[in-house]
């Protein structure tokens, strides 16, 4: 009985501290703020989170996340790229980058795990020795509304670059979530 009790005070002082917090990154979001965390995958390579609000249809975030067409124009540090492969299953993009201190050159496969929803990708071949990351569309309350969970997770193969190269993207996070909303707000002819 004493052990179930220590559980019980150790599980509501957990979600003590975990209310708190989700309620100030909801806040965050709500005010428009992009909220970026520094994260780790479960196969050990460091990365990052990008979550944000978008005032936009899932439609039409989606579109712009496969539309390889104005991608570079979209995501700036993507210098140009060219689509190898594509069906209803994804896409083998390849891709050459600025990332910072090192130009970079690889091929992703990017998976539609959930065609409007939620896609994934993850090195083909390249100048990285791993990469893989998300995109995930979440809903609201509101349909014209949604959360965008970005996770990217990169190993240069050599620490020090690996790390410079995920602070730089940390630094462009904000403004990569920033031109995102723009291009979803533009006027469509």
């Amino acid at each position: 009985m004493r052990t179930l009790r220590i559980a019980l005070v150790m599980a509501l002082l957990l979600f003590a501290e975990f209310v708190p917090l989700q309620a100030q990154e909801g806040a965050a979001l709500e005010r428009g703020e992009v909220i970026i965390e520094d994260v780790t995958a479960p196969d050990g390579v460091p990365g990052l989170r990008v979550s944000f609000l978008v005032e936009a249809s899932r439609e039409a975030i989606w579109s712009v996340l496969v539309d390889y067409e104005n991608f570079t124009r979209v995501f700036r540090g993507v210098d140009r790229l060219k689509v190898l492969e594509e069906d209803g299953h994804g896409a083998r993009v390849e891709f050459w980058v600025d990332a910072v201190l090192k130009d970079l050159h690889y091929v992703l496969y990017r998976e539609y795990v959930e065609p409007g929803r939620r896609l994934t990708w993850r090195r083909v071949s390249g100048d990285l020795k791993r990469i893989h990351g998300s995109w995930e569309i979440l809903d609201t309350d509101d349909p014209d509304r949604q959360l965008l969970v970005y996770e990217s997770y990169v190993d240069i193969g050599f620490y020090p670059l690996t790390w410079l190269i995920r602070e730089g993207a940390m630094d462009r996070a904000e403004k990569m979530a920033q031109r995102l909303r723009d291009w979803l707000a533009r006027p469509r002819l």
